[in-house]
C-alpha cells in the first residue's frame, strides 16, 4: 500500500540520486562531461546583447561552437569559467538555430563581477536542482497522515474499478453535442468520453499513436466545462502535453477561449491563434493566478498547469471538480497524487507503451517505479482507443506488431500515394524502409548524416513538402549533426531548410510528418551494449516510428544491431524480421 512515507522516501531518493549523479558528473573531466551531453564548452557571453524576458527576468546571449548537450529549454544551468564549478546560475529560455543559446538569469543571481565574464571561454553544466523546500515539503503538508483513512481509499491503493452515474445521461449529451457541432466519433472514443463522463472517481484513456487521444481530452473538457459546469484542471509531465490538450480544446469549440487558461513562464504559454467572428484569440497565459478567485467562480473553467504549480505561488490552493492527467503514462505516482488531491474525480490519458516516466534512483521500489496511469490500469478500468488516423496501414501494422500486439489498426487502408516512384527508398508504396550504414561512432555519424541530407534532398526533388520531413535520433548530437549536413547540402534551400524538422525523440512526441527518418547512430558494439537501454527502448521506438504517416526510413548499423541481445529487446528482432520491411 503507497503511504505518506511511501511518497516522502520517493522525493528524498530522487533528490539524493540526483545529487550523487551530479556530483560524480562533475568530478569528470570537461571532455568526459560533453561525451555524456551533461556540458558545453567554448561559449561566449555576447557583449551586444542584453535582453529582459517576458517573465521581467534577464536575457544574455551565448555563441556556441558545437553543442553535444542533453539540454533542454527551461533547464536549470552553471555557466561558469574553466577552472571552477560557481558561476551564473540560469536557465534555458530558448535555442536560437545551432549557434546561439539565449540564457535567462533572476537578478539576484547576477554576479557583481560580470565583466569577467566576457572575452573568455566559457562552460554551460546542468545545475543542482532540488525542490523538495519549495515544492514537495508544502506538498507533502497536505497530505493526510500516515494512519489516514484517506490512504486506505485512494483508488492508487485499493485498486477499485471505477463506479459511474447514470451513462444514458451523459451518452444522450454527447450524441447530442455530436450532432449540434458535426463532431464524428468512433465506438472506441465514444465510449471513453461517455464512461469518462459519467465516473464518479477516474477512469482511464490508453491512447496508442495517433488514435485521437487529444480529440477526445478536448471533447470531455467541453462537456465537463461548458456544459456540465465544472472546474477542471489539466495537469501532465511536461508544457508541451498540457498545451496539447488545452489547444484540441481551443480548435473544437473557438468561441470558449473566455474559459480556457494557462499557468506557466511565457516562453511555455500555448502559441495556436484562432479567428473568431473576425477577431484572432488564443489561450490567456499567466505567471501565477488567484487560486481563491478562481475556486469561487460560478461558472465552469479549465486551467492547465504543472502539478507543481499547485504548491507554489503560481496556483497554490487551486482546487478542481476534474482533473485530467495528459500523458499519464510519463507520470510518476507522487506527480500525479499532487494534482489528484485537489480534485472529486481524475480522468487518465496516456500510454504505458509510449515514453515512461523519467526516475533517477535505482532504490525506488517497483510499485513506485511504475506510472500513475500503469498502476491504475486494471481490467474494467480503461478504454483502448484502437484506430490510428495517423500512420497508413503497413506503418500502423508494423507499429501494431511491434508494441501492441497487433490490437491496434489504421484508419487509412493501403499506402500513402503522394510519391509513387521505381525507387524504393522514396516510393510511399513501399512505407517501410532500413538502410544499412557502416559507421561505428557513438554519439554522431557523419555517414549517417550525408545519407539523411541526400534523402531529404530526394524528397524535396520529387515534390514532397519540406514541413512534411522530420528525422529523429535518440541524441540532440545527431540531431544537431544531420541540421549542419543538410545545411552543407546544396540542393536543399534555406526556406526549406527551415521547415525540416531534426530533433530528439521527445520533441516530436504528439507531432506527426509524412516522412520519419530514424537515425540509430551508434555502431561501436561496445557503446551500443553500454547505451541499449537509451539507444533501443521499446516505448522511445515507438514514439519514434508512430509519428510517419506514409513513409517510416530507419538508418543505422543495422548488422550490429543483430549482435544486441533480442531477449533484452524482441522489438527489435521484430523489426529485422518483418515483412513489412524493405531493405535499401
Amino acid at each position: 500500500m503507497i503511504t505518506r512515507l511511501d511518497i516522502s522516501k520517493f522525493f528524498d531518493q530522487e533528490a539524493k540520486a540526483a545529487r550523487e549523479r551530479w556530483e560524480e558528473t562533475m568530478k569528470l573531466e570537461v571532455k568526459d562531461r560533453i561525451r555524456k551531453r551533461k556540458a558545453i564548452k567554448d561559449l561566449y557571453l555576447d557583449r551586444d546583447y542584453r535582453g529582459i524576458s517576458e517573465d521581467n527576468n534577464n536575457l544574455y546571449r551565448i555563441s556556441v561552437n558545437v553543442n553535444l548537450s542533453d539540454f533542454k529549454e527551461g533547464q536549470y544551468l552553471i555557466l561558469h569559467r574553466e577552472g571552477t564549478t560557481s558561476g551564473i546560475k540560469c536557465w534555458i529560455n530558448s535555442f536560437e538555430g545551432d549557434e546561439a543559446i539565449l540564457l535567462e538569469v533572476y537578478k539576484d543571481n547576477l554576479p557583481t563581477n560580470l565583466r569577467a565574464y566576457y572575452d573568455i571561454p566559457l562552460i554551460l553544466d546542468k545545475d543542482l536542482v532540488d525542490l523538495r523546500e519549495f515544492v514537495y515539503t508544502p506538498f507533502l503538508y497536505d497530505l493526510p497522515g500516515y494512519n489516514d483513512v484517506f490512504w486506505k481509499k485512494l483508488i492508487l491503493n485499493t485498486k477499485q474499478a471505477p463506479s459511474f452515474d447514470n451513462k444514458k445521461k451523459y451518452a444522450d449529451e454527447v450524441d447530442d453535442t455530436a450532432i449540434t457541432y458535426n463532431f464524428n466519433l468512433l465506438t472506441n472514443q465514444r465510449e471513453a468520453i461517455i464512461n469518462s463522463l459519467a465516473a464518479k472517481d477516474y477512469y482511464l484513456i490508453q491512447g496508442p499513436p495517433g488514435t485521437g487521444k487529444s480529440y477526445v481530452l478536448g471533447l470531455i473538457i467541453l462537456e465537463e466545462v461548458f456544459y456540465f459546469k465544472h472546474k477542471v484542471i489539466v495537469i501532465g509531465p511536461n508544457h508541451m502535453a498540457i498545451n496539447n490538450t488545452l489547444e484540441q480544446t481551443l480548435k473544437l469549440l473557438p468561441q470558449c477561449h473566455y474559459g480556457i487558461f494557462k499557468v506557466g513562464q511565457s516562453y511555455n504559454a500555448p502559441t495556436i491563434r484562432i479567428n473568431v467572428e473576425d477577431k484572432e484569440v488564443g489561450i490567456s497565459n499567466f505567471i501565477r493566478l488567484n487560486a481563491y478567485a478562481f475556486n469561487d467562480f460560478e461558472q465552469g473553467w479549465v486551467v492547465g498547469l504543472t502539478p507543481h504549480a499547485l504548491y507554489t505561488s503560481r496556483a497554490k490552493g487551486l482546487e478542481c471538480d476534474t482533473l485530467v492527467i495528459d500523458e499519464a503514462g510519463q507520470m510518476t505516482i507522487p506527480l500525479a497524487l499532487m494534482g489528484m488531491i485537489r480534485a472529486k474525480k481524475v480522468i487518465l490519458a496516456g500510454d504505458h507503451k509510449q515514453l515512461p516516466p523519467i526516475i533517477s534512483s535505482d532504490k525506488i521500489s517497483d510499485e513506485m517505479r511504475q506510472s500513475a496511469f500503469q498502476a491504475l490500469m486494471t481490467e474494467g478500468s480503461y478504454t483502448m482507443l484502437d484506430v490510428s488516423f495517423r500512420m497508413c496501414e503497413p506503418i500502423c501494422d508494423f507499429v501494431s506488431e511491434l508494441f501492441y500486439d497487433g490490437k491496434v489498426k489504421a484508419m487509412k487502408k493501403g499506402c500513402g500515394d503522394l510519391i509513387v516512384c521505381d525507387e524504393p527508398l522514396y516510393d510511399f508504396h513501399t512505407p517501410i524502409v532500413i538502410h544499412q550504414v557502416d559507421d561505428d561512432g557513438e554519439q554522431t555519424s557523419d555517414k549517417e548524416a550525408t545519407f539523411i541530407a541526400e534523402t531529404i534532398a530526394g524528397f524535396l526533388k520529387k515534390g514532397l513538402p519540406a514541413d512534411e520531413i522530420a528525422v529523429l535520433s535518440p541524441f540532440r548530437a545527431q540531431a544537431a549533426n544531420v541540421r549542419r549536413y543538410i545545411r552543407k547540402n546544396k540542393e536543399i534551400t534555406e526556406e526549406h531548410r527551415k521547415l525540416i524538422v531534426s530533433d530528439t525523440i521527445d520533441k516530436m512526441q504528439g507531432q506527426e510528418r509524412e516522412v520519419i527518418i530514424y537515425s540509430l547512430v551508434s555502431g561501436d558494439l561496445d557503446y551500443m551494449n553500454e547505451m541499449a537501454e537509451f539507444l533501443y527502448n521499446p516505448n522511445k521506438m515507438n514514439v519514434a516510428f508512430s509519428r510517419a504517416k506514409s513513409k517510416l526510413i530507419i538508418v543505422g548499423n543495422i548488422e550490429q544491431i543483430k549482435n544486441i541481445s533480442t531477449v533484452e529487446y524482441p522489438h527489435m528482432k521484430k523489426m529485422l524480421k518483418s515483412k513489412l520491411v524493405h531493405f535499401v
